[in-house]
């Protein structure tokens, strides 16, 4: 086992980036500045794709310390406009399941397996079993929520699903969506004008990108592990990167205020930081064009 390294002084910090990564540093206290805001961990990964192809130790000339520092900003800004629509998604898809639900099967029908496909994870454990488990821990870590104590009290612990949705997490409501039977799945996937099979993947997809802003972790070039599946217009721009989950965003949104205000802030935050190299995030060259149409 490797030891640790050793930690380093800013100033040491900055000798090393400058000397062993060919990073261009004219003012110092302006680095130190932002090595105190930016710990270097997490600045150095917005350096990906910008290292010589015959050392990748070493940046490619004209690369900055101030390059770096913009590229975090533009991620921390584009992080921030993206939690708010994928919020409004989230709260309209929880609305939306927690309606079609209770009107099927009752206020408390979801408690009952027998109302969901009987799916079960690579070990063999039950989908619905562990949401469920997933559920009364959410209700004890969340207990001192007004509507929790409440139900704890005149109920005797058990909630209505308009209730238990607004208690789970994004994941266990994309877990609870993937077990409903086909046809309740189709009636959700219906309000969206798509299917269950699309349906399902762009959940996936906007519960990764949604953590990954919630946790205040890279956005810009970074590779996702859940891909959305676009129509066959848009399968051409299909990548384990960003644009294809706007392209999901804008279906899900295109017709709220909210598609029109995270559009109009994507804009303005591209145009404040032109440092930002949007093949990265899997932007082709009409990218606007296919997100205002």
């Amino acid at each position: 086992m490797k030891p640790l390294k050793t930690p380093l002084s800013y100033e040491d910090q900055i000798t090393r980036l400058i000397s062993e990564h060919a990073l261009t540093i004219d003012d110092t206290q302006a680095a130190t500045d932002i090595l105190n805001c930016v710990n270097y961990y997490r600045l150095s990964a917005y350096g990906i794709g910008l290292k010589r192809c015959d050392d990748a130790e070493k940046y490619i000339p004209g690369i900055t310390i101030q390059t770096l520092y913009d590229l975090y900003c533009f991620d921390s800004q584009l992080r921030s406009i993206l939690i708010p629509v994928i919020e409004a998604i989230e709260i309209d898809l929880r609305t939306k399941i927690a309606y079609h639900l209770a009107m099927t099967y009752g206020a408390d029908g979801y408690y009952d397996a027998a109302n969901f496909q009987p799916k079960t994870d690579r070990e063999g454990n039950s989908i619905h079993t562990m949401t469920m488990e997933k559920f009364k821990k959410e209700v004890i870590h969340q207990k001192n929520l007004p509507c929790v104590v409440h139900h704890m009290q005149v109920y005797g612990g058990r909630f209505p699903v308009w209730v238990a949705v607004e208690l789970f997490t994004f994941g266990m409501l994309s877990s609870l969506y993937s077990i409903m039977n086909s046809e309740d799945q189709k009636a959700v996937a219906k309000q969206y004008g798509t299917d269950p099979y699309h349906l399902v993947s762009w959940f996936l997809s906007l519960v990764e990108l949604r953590n990954l802003c919630a946790h205040y972790n890279r956005v810009y070039n970074m590779p996702l592990k859940q891909t959305a599946k676009l129509y066959r217009e848009h399968q051409r721009y299909q990548c384990n990167r960003l644009f294809p989950v706007l392209l999901v965003i804008k279906r899900m949104t295109s017709k709220t205020k909210h598609w029109n205000a995270f559009l109009n802030r994507l804009l303005e935050v591209i145009k404040q930081y032109p440092v930002a190299n949007l093949s990265f995030m899997g932007f082709p060259a009409n990218w606007e064009q296919l997100l205002r149409e």
